[in-house]
């Protein structure tokens, strides 16, 4: 049987791993036409660390309230540059970092 393109998976290789379907590489291309790196297994987006002044606001925030709206983790996403998620993991990781400084 033939297949139709764009249809199941093809033969050719995309940085030594195989395609994924037509429709799947154009729906995870980025502006520049490549493979976003979230949509390629293996590969991932470096880090975000904030800033001495972006971790300022935060440790700010933390101390009024360690557990933040959405609407300031949205306020603080906008003002950092940054996806709301970075924002919602920071809290989480600063909350265990509180718990496991107060149990050592």
């Amino acid at each position: 049987a033939t297949r139709r393109a764009g249809v199941g998976r093809c033969a050719r290789t995309f940085l030594g791993r195989r395609c994924e379907s037509v429709e799947f590489r154009r729906q995870h291309r980025g502006a520049s036409g490549a493979m976003a790196p979230a949509a390629m297994p293996g590969i991932s987006k470096g880090r975000w660390t904030p800033d001495a002044e972006g971790r300022a606001l935060l440790e700010t925030i933390f101390q009024a309230d360690n557990f933040p709206a959405r609407p300031v983790r949205l306020q603080l996403a906008e003002a950092l540059k940054v996806n709301q998620r970075q924002i919602q993991v920071w809290f989480q990781n600063r909350r265990q970092r509180l718990k496991r400084e107060q149990e050592g």
